[in-house]
């Protein structure tokens, strides 16, 4: 009786070469995406600090100006990271209302980030 040789028929490796090659394709594909996905994780970040920061500063502003109750300025300010910020703030029944606005640019477009929030008069 004889045995057959061992090892893979040209077949075989043929096929294992195509199975590879389309599953690496669809690896490839995905990764345009996730990497514009990333990009755009990454202003998101950028912009919800820079709106933190902004707050955070005003209120300062407004705890400094104590007892007086004096709204800040309205303004803006455009960082090296493309952030662009503007904010206004206003009084109403001892409550001083503010409002920040961070734009920046994204491949499908311009995007803002709006933050609203209240405080009372010291």
């Amino acid at each position: 009786m004889r045995r057959a040789p061992a090892g893979f028929t040209l077949l075989e490796v043929l096929l294992a070469l195509l199975v590879l090659t389309t599953g690496l394709l669809g690896f490839a594909g995905t990764l345009g995406p996730v990497s514009a996905l990333a990009g755009q994780g990454r202003m998101h970040g950028r912009a919800a600090l820079m709106l933190v920061s902004r707050v955070s500063r005003l209120r300062t502003e407004l705890l400094a100006g104590a007892p007086a109750c004096v709204p800040s300025a309205p303004g803006s300010a455009l960082h090296p990271s493309g952030l662009d910020e503007s904010w206004d703030s206003s009084l109403s029944a001892n409550i001083v209302e503010i409002r920040i606005v961070a734009q920046f640019r994204l491949p499908r477009g311009i995007q803002a980030e709006t933050l609203s929030t209240r405080f009372p008069c010291p």
